[in-house]
C-alpha cells in the first residue's frame, strides 16, 4: 500500500486533489491510502504518531507553517518521502533545493500534470519494491507483482500465472489477497479461485473477463458489482 498525503490550507483544493489522486490510482491500478490535511502542524503530528508518508503533495503558501518549514521538519528525520511541491509562485525554488523535492506543480493543479508526476514517481521509486515472496520445495522465490497476471487456487496449491512462466506454491488465496492488499499494485478477486492483476485485463464483460494471454475467466455473482465499479472507473479516465 502506497501512503500518500495531501496538505493544503484550502479545503476545496484538498478535496479536488484527493479526488484526482483516487482517479489516477484506479487508472494505474495502484493501491493508495490517501490522507488529507489542512494544516501543516496536523500533518507533522500525524507523521509523529503514525509514521512518514511515501508521497506528499505539499502546498507552499499556507497559514501557520508553510510548505518550506514543513519540508525542513520532515527532512530532519526522513529522507525517503517523495516531496511534490505545489505553488502559484516560484520564489521558493532556491530555498527548497535543500529538502530534495521530486517535482514542482503549478497551482491550480491539473489532473494531467499530476498523473504525469505520479507515474514518474511510481516508476522511479516503487516499481521494484512490489514483489511477491514465497517458498516451494525448499526454494525461495521473489516475483515482481507487475509481472504477475493472476493467481489461481488449485486445491491446496496456488499457481502464479506470468506472461512467460508459471510458479506453484502451497497456500491459500485469502492469505495472498491479504498480503498483496498492502502493496501498491491493484489486484481484484473475481471469484473464489482467481485473484487478477487489473493491468492485464484485456476485455471486460458483465460475467467474465479476458486476460492479455487469451485466458477467459468468469466473474462470480458475488464480485460482479465490484468489478463493474473498477471497469467504470477505468473507462471514465481513458
Amino acid at each position: 500500500m502506497i501512503k500518500i498525503g495531501i496538505c493544503d490550507d484550502m479545503a476545496e483544493e484538498v478535496r479536488k486533489q484527493k479526488a484526482m489522486v483516487q482517479r489516477i490510482a484506479e487508472k494505474l491500478g495502484k493501491n493508495m491510502e490517501i490522507h488529507v490535511f489542512e494544516e501543516g502542524e496536523e500533518l507533522l503530528q500525524e507523521i509523529q504518531v503514525y509514521g512518514h508518508m511515501d508521497i506528499l503533495l505539499l502546498d507552499i503558501e499556507m497559514e501557520g507553517k508553510n510548505g518550506v518549514e514543513i519540508a525542513k521538519s520532515i527532512r530532519r528525520t526522513d529522507f525517503q518521502t517523495v516531496l511534490i511541491f505545489i505553488s502559484a509562485y516560484d520564489q521558493y525554488c532556491k530555498e527548497l533545493i535543500g529538502v530534495q523535492p521530486f517535482a514542482f506543480l503549478d497551482k491550480p493543479v491539473t489532473e494531467r500534470a499530476l498523473e504525469t508526476v505520479l507515474k514518474k514517481v511510481l516508476r522511479v521509486k516503487f516499481s521494484e519494491n512490489d514483489r511477491f515472496l514465497f517458498s516451494y520445495q525448499k526454494h525461495r522465490y521473489s516475483v515482481p507483482l507487475h509481472q504477475i497476471m493472476y493467481f489461481e487456487s488449485i486445491g491446496r496449491k496456488i499457481r502464479i500465472h506470468c506472461a512467460m512462466e508459471q510458479y506453484d506454491f502451497n497456500g491459500k488465496l485469502n492469505a495472498v489477497e491479504q498480503e498483496i492488499s498492502k502493496s501498491g499494485t491493484k489486484f481484484a478477486r473475481i471469484q473464489v479461485s482467481y485473484y487478477v492483476n487489473l493491468n492485464y485485463i484485456k476485455e471486460w464483460n458483465y460475467d467474465c473477463i479476458m486476460i492479455d494471454d487469451g485466458t477467459e475467466i468468469s466473474i462470480s455473482k458475488r464480485y460482479r458489482k465490484m468489478m463493474r465499479q473498477y471497469y467504470m472507473g477505468m473507462l471514465e479516465r481513458n
